[in-house]
């Protein structure tokens, strides 16, 4: 298989990154390194000047201790430097700290890899004025940083602060760009230099490496471009095997690639400053120097010092422009908001009304006639409303497509600058859309809100062609950096203005509110947000509960009516009356927005199925009204005590009783005490049940109040406390029970074998009415279980009346209800719904069977209608 062959333009510009610049084997020839081993302080490797700074060779400081080379003191100092765990990037011990000798001052720095203690030594410079005091030099780059008025303005005031200081050529602020690239935001130069300002540098000039060690080193000194390294000796290290990991080196040799790329520059000396924003590099200080500049080990730390202080100012200043646009975003987001409460189609609320979304978010920059550009378009259920310039309606469904299958994996916002080369079909309409943020508003079926950004053709100045970064060699094994640096033009097409991120977070504010209109405008959503996921899963697991414990009462009240009946049919009677007026107790809680309900009705109507034995329920208290919310929680609460009273307690019992007496606080709330007695003995319960958190936490979730539950051997005791803002004051006294209709028996003739059309789907329900009709002699057309064929039963059978359960399996049976209407057939529906607002306008007045039923009512209740057909007729 024959090696494709590169041409000089097809250099792998990634051979950069994979050089090993971490472990170069070598330092900078001006200084020395000692590599000592922790444990015993013993030297391990060595490089550079050591005769000239430390005053001993190399072969006489390799596998000795350091004891000879520094003092007691010093050495002591070494060794509680080896304690410290962290220390992994260079400490400064600047001059005397660790000077050997009396007439040479000597700067060092220690730093800690793989157990070993790396100790890096220059020749100080005491002479510099800022030696004595490097905070104030600190102090006098940082002046009048605070008042910078902007961005430019700050970086501006910084390349002068260290051009003032580290005495270079130039100083330039270099910022990386998102597509890697890096572009000259600001520099200060000497006048006869001509300017970098504003030109833009490939990413291929900084390697993917050399970034991640910008990030862990704040400073990176090159003190001449010509130079011959200093190896380390040995150079594996003999204690670990492997060479020295450098990353934080202070003197780490330069990637030779990199000395070629500053030669072809025409510069001889370098300095770069890391800018490091939100643990990210947002840019490099570079500083260049025409000739060798080897700067003190004191002003580096000043200048490093300085650049994490101006990487905190810049990302102060960026979170202030971000929250102040935050701010702005969210005024315009309150108010498209109101605006939408009065409106049932949000698209057009949040395109026709003002504020729209362009006052949100705007497409572009502002025009010469003050119009901006860009524009705007919200699908819902695949009606697409638009506003600005957009593409056309067939082209946003096209993309509305790709959008629901490449969006499956984002949180519901995307943004890019640069769509056509997403997708391509868009470089058809870049000149209105090359910029995209977008909203997924729900999935099924995919509604988006889209921004678009037209076009903007940007003209950037390269240093050199951004195409041509590289070359290889002519034996095509070695990677030469580019020798042009000469201005290059070059336009970039199908791109727009980037998104923010303050615009970005707007887009997510927006798609959380529209969520809360989208589902249906949940009530109260905007005051209780916060807790409605707690209190839905509260109120389904009540739900469940609350099932089960019906089921749980139904019991009971088996076992009391069969020790109280004297006969079958008076056990079935009094059980059947039982169960009706649970079922009247559990159509209270659902009317709990009333104006108001009464504590003596509440309970009359939940303790009414453990009332029929005289003296087994005691009731006693003011007349007091509760509001729908506190009624809710309360009768929650008396439900959950009966319910564990018939398992466990006093209606578990034929001798037992309960006894309610309430009556107003002195701080004006209600105080309620439910005392059991004549029930088996209470013990306290072991582990704490659901049914006991929902009568304490309900209560004070809900209302504010409390309750106490005492488990006292004669029978448990519970004191409830509401809040006086659970009561209200009732101009008309409330009933206390729900008023019980009896259903005069028919009288009129009867057809004389009646025939029923039977729609209903519960098996059980059937069985009932099959012996009803049995009984009675009527016959039972169908049944019809399922909406279909109930509709074709009310076409083509022959009845006299109809029974319609309301939900067929989930399908309203309004379908067979109109066939009968339109037929003239007298009809009623059955349902445990409740029966407020529920039959469409067109069926308001049919009558309506509650389930369970009441055999005496249905029975009078189909006489009377097939009685007032036969007579009408």
């Amino acid at each position: 298989m024959t090696r494709p062959v590169q041409t000089r333009f097809e250099v792998d510009l990634t051979s950069c990154d994979r050089e090993p610049i971490h472990i170069p084997g070598a330092i900078l020839p001006h200084g020395a390194m000692l590599v000592l081993d922790c444990a015993t302080l013993r030297v391990l490797q060595a490089a550079g000047d050591t005769q000239g700074l430390l005053g001993l060779g190399i072969d006489a400081l390799l596998d000795r201790t350091v004891d000879g080379l520094f003092s007691t003191v010093q050495v002591n100092r070494l060794h509680a430097l080896c304690q410290e765990a962290d220390l992994v990037k260079p400490r400064h011990l600047l001059d005397p700290v660790l000077r050997v000798s009396p007439d040479s001052a000597l700067d060092a720095s220690a730093h800690r890899v793989d157990g070993n203690l790396v100790l890096e030594f220059e020749a100080a410079d005491i002479g510099d004025p800022f030696v004595v005091d490097p905070l104030s030099a600190v102090q006098e780059m940082v002046e009048g940083f605070s008042s910078a008025p902007s961005l430019f303005s700050l970086c501006q005031m910084a390349t002068a602060s260290v051009r003032r200081v580290a005495q270079y050529d130039r100083v330039m602020i270099y910022r990386f760009m998102p597509d890697g690239s890096g572009w000259v935001i600001a520099e200060a130069r000497a006048p006869e230099l001509a300017p970098f300002l504003d030109l833009h540098y490939p990413a291929a000039d900084i390697p993917q490496q050399a970034r991640a060690l910008y990030l862990k080193s704040w400073l990176r000194l090159i003190t001449q471009v010509d130079y011959d390294p200093a190896p380390l000796t040995p150079p594996v290290n003999p204690r670990t095997d492997k060479p020295l990991d450098m990353s934080h080196a202070v003197l780490r040799d330069v990637s030779p690639i990199h000395r070629e790329y500053l030669r072809n520059m025409g510069i001889d000396a370098s300095m770069s400053i890391s800018i490091i924003v939100a643990g990210k590099l947002w840019g490099l200080i570079a500083c260049h120097h025409n000739s060798p500049r080897r700067l003190p080990r004191h002003l580096r730390a000043v200048c490093e010092l300085f650049g994490s202080m101006f990487s905190l100012q810049l990302e102060a200043r960026e979170k202030s422009e971000q929250f102040e646009a935050r701010l702005a975003s969210r005024k315009i987001l309150q108010e498209l908001m109101l605006n939408l409460a009065g409106v049932e189609d949000y698209a057009y609320g949040l395109t026709q009304q003002t504020p729209n979304l362009l006052d949100y978010i705007h497409g572009g920059d502002v025009a010469l006639d003050g119009q901006r550009g860009g524009g705007v378009a919200v699908r819902v259920e695949g009606s697409i409303t638009s506003l600005g310039a957009t593409p056309t309606k067939a082209q946003i469904a096209g993309l509305t497509e790709w959008l629901t299958s490449y969006m499956t994996e984002t949180e519901g916002v995307f943004a890019t600058d640069r769509l056509g080369e997403m997708y391509a079909p868009a470089k058809e309409f870049a000149g209105v859309a090359s910029g995209l943020l977008v909203i997924a508003v729900s999935r099924d079926p995919s509604d988006f809100i889209i921004w678009f950004r037209p076009e903007l053709v940007e003209t950037a100045l390269w240093a050199g062609d951004p195409t041509k970064p590289a070359k290889t060699s002519a034996d095509g094994d070695r990677i030469s950096p580019r020798k042009s640096f000469e201005v290059w033009k070059h336009s970039v097409h199908n791109r727009a203005l980037p998104w923010t991120p303050a615009e970005v977070d707007s887009a997510f504010d927006l798609r959380v509110s529209l969520l809360q209109v989208v589902l249906r405008r949940i009530e109260a959503a905007s005051r209780e947000r916060a807790r409605a996921h707690d209190r839905d899963k509260l109120l389904m697991a009540e739900l469940d509960h609350r099932v089960k414990n019906t089921l749980a009462n139904i019991q009971a009240l088996v076992t009391q009516s069969s020790r109280s009946a004297a006969s079958l049919t008076g056990f079935v009677e009094g059980l059947d009356r039982r169960i009706h007026s649970m079922a009247k107790a559990h159509s209270l809680l659902t009317q709990s927005r009333w104006e108001g309900v009464s504590v003596e009705g509440l309970l009359i109507e939940e303790l009414e199925p453990f009332s029929q034995i005289p003296g087994v329920v005691n009731l006693g208290g003011t007349d007091t009204v509760l509001t729908p919310k506190s009624a809710l929680s309360l009768s929650l609460a008396v439900h959950e005590l009966a319910t564990n009273a018939a398992k466990f307690g006093a209606f578990s019992r034929p001798e037992g009783s309960v006894s309610v007496a309430w009556n107003l606080a002195d701080d004006g709330g209600l105080a309620l005490t439910w005392r059991e007695a004549g029930g088996p003995p209470v013990a306290v319960p072991t582990r704490r049940g659901f049914g006991t958190s929902l009568i304490e936490r309900a209560l004070a979730f809900e209302t504010g109040g409390r309750a106490t539950i005492e488990y006292a051997p004669a029978g448990v005791v519970c004191e409830i406390r509401l809040p006086r803002s659970s009561l209200v004051e009732m101009a008309v006294k409330l009933p206390m029970r729900a008023e019980r209709v009896e259903v005069e028996p028919a009288m009129q003739a009867l057809p004389s074998k009646p025939r029923v059309l039977v729609v209903e789907d519960s098996y059980l329900v059937i069985l009932t009415l099959e012996g009803m009709f049995e009984d009675l002699g009527w016959t039972m057309v169908g049944p019809a279980t399922r909406l279909a064929e109930a509709v074709q039963m009310a076409e083509a059978e022959t009845f006299d009346a109809a029974l319609l359960d309301v939900n067929l399996d989930g399908e309203m049976s309004w379908a067979v209800a109109t066939v009968l209407k339109n037929k003239g057939v007298p009809f009623a529906f059955s349902t445990g719904y409740d029966e407020a607002n529920l039959l469409p306008g067109n069926l308001i007045g049919t009558e309506i069977f509650a389930k369970p039923y009441r055999r005496a009512e249905l029975e009078n209740g189909l006489r009377q209608m097939m009685s007032r057909a036969s007579w009408s007729s």
